[in-house]
């Protein structure tokens, strides 16, 4: 009897030890599981920079050219002398072709530029998980696979064909209906056209295998980050729990920025309410695109000419105030990003609220903003100027000075903004893992946000039902 119960005890001590042992040991699988933001190497960060900047350039230069159309207008209507005297209906006129060239040739390359951040970051991903298969990538970062390489290849490709076949009908046309069309060049135009459509379909189909190669690659990636996510969700979680709570920096509460948030809110509803304003002028003198122009009397005639112009002002004042708002929001984000890094700098564990993790983790970056700003708002305006006085013959001379400084800002403004860029998504990189270090977030997204906000704005609505129904009625 006595030696069954020693053979139980020895059996149950190893049986403990093996559970501890196997607890340990998870523990420390544990602890080295994460989630990080995988460093950029200097071509994921170039490209991802180049990809962002060629779609705030689109942007921008749309933009810009509606404020140049909405300036022609204005000057025609109530500033018609000083508008003859500058020539700036000439000047915008010259701006049109160039507007159809700059559409085409960022039709083409913004896709080519998402194939190459695509590309770089298929790249980064698998040397990452190949180097520290503990780590895994955070969801932004695992986003940038959603769009392939070798789709975004097949939306150039598509552009070229789109464009060969408006060119290559138009002039078909043209051939067809039109004795004097019927020339050697215009012809050659309709084969060139036809030619690149067939390629087209070559090229389609080559890419649609290359597409299949790489969603074999994304799916292995995928497979290895499923079976990791979930424990270092986990982990996250856990260490998250131990770590004492501790209030952040008034810096970083969301209503930080409430004021100007506000303030950018109503600048931009007045932009749009003035410019809405405004085309009440432009209906008045000429309500359709086919239909002749309209005069009237002297007293509604002045009321158009004062609508055009004080409705042009107004605009720019509103455009100016928005403007100068977004450069202060930019100015304080970078406080907020720098108040961060300063109070997880000591590496210590801590829990702060979630609306505060999720912000600082997810929100865009002051250096991406301005670096996006810098193309969309002054790249526009010198290239303009440039078609503008190149291809208008202006009485008093081409203003070479103002071409020059143009051209240099055409140069420069691409240069530095890339740099702006690729400088913030790295300083990101560095300041996200500290504080993904010291504040475990898990892995929030964008989606998760928007739930969890939409969730809060239903319990609040809940509570507010709640206390009206609890409030007695007056009287």
């Amino acid at each position: 009897m006595r030696a069954h119960d020693e053979r139980f005890s020895r059996g149950r001590a190893a049986r403990t030890a093996r559970r501890r042992a196997e607890r340990a040991r998870v523990e420390r699988e544990l602890r080295d599981v994460r989630f990080v933001e995988v460093p950029e190497t200097s071509a994921s960060a170039f490209a991802r920079t180049a990809a962002g900047l060629a779609n705030a350039f689109a942007i921008g230069a749309g933009a810009t050219w509606l404020l140049l159309l909405i300036t022609a207008i204005v000057g025609d209507e109530a500033l018609g002398d000083l508008s003859r005297e500058l020539e700036f209906e000439e000047f915008f006129r010259a701006t049109v072709l160039p507007l159809f060239g700059l559409a085409a040739a960022l039709a083409l390359a913004i896709p080519l530029l998402g194939a190459l951040d695509a590309t770089t970051s298929l790249r980064l991903l698998e040397r990452h998980v190949a180097a520290h298969p503990d780590q895994v990538p955070s969801a932004g970062q695992r986003a940038r696979l959603a769009i392939l390489p070798a789709r975004h290849v097949r939306r150039a490709v598509l552009a070229v064909a789109v464009i060969a076949m408006a060119v290559g009908g138009f002039c078909l046309c043209f051939a067809l209906f039109d004795d004097e069309g019927r020339t050697p060049v215009v012809w050659t135009i309709v084969g060139v056209s036809a030619a690149v459509i067939v390629a087209w379909l070559v090229v389609r189909s080559i890419l649609l295998g290359v597409e299949e190669g790489q969603e074999a690659r994304r799916a292995e990636l995928e497979v290895g980050w499923n079976r990791t996510v979930v424990a270092a969700d986990f982990a996250e979680e856990h260490r998250r729990e131990a770590s004492p709570v501790e209030d952040p920096p008034a810096l970083l509460r969301e209503r930080f920025f409430r004021v100007i948030d506000r303030a950018l809110l109503v600048a931009g509803c007045a932009l749009f309410a003035v410019a809405a304003i405004w085309f009440v002028s432009v209906w008045l003198r000429q309500p359709c695109r086919q239909c002749d122009e309209r005069y009237f009397d002297e007293p509604v005639e002045r009321f158009i000419d004062g609508l055009s112009l004080w409705g042009g002002v107004a605009i720019a004042c509103a455009l100016a105030i928005t403007i100068g708002l977004a450069v202060v929001r930019i100015v304080m984000m970078r406080r907020v990003e720098l108040a961060a890094v300063r109070w997880v700098a000591d590496g210590r564990p801590r829990r702060a609220p979630d609306e505060v993790t999720d912000a600082l983790l997810l929100d865009p970056r002051a250096g991406r903003w301005a670096s996006l700003a810098i193309v969309a708002a002054i790249m526009p305006i010198a290239l303009f100027a440039i078609a503008g006085f190149a291809g208008s013959d202006l009485r008093a001379g081409r203003p070479g000075i103002a071409l020059a400084v143009a051209v240099a800002v055409v140069v420069a403004a691409p240069t530095l903004a890339t740099l702006v860029g690729m400088a913030d998504l790295r300083g990101a990189v560095r300041e996200r893992n500290l504080l993904r270090a010291a504040l475990s977030p898990g892995d929030p997204d964008q989606s998760s946000l928007a739930g969890r906000r939409l969730a809060e704005q239903r319990r609040r609505a809940k509570r507010d039902r709640r206390a009206q129904r609890r409030t007695p009625p007056a009287g």
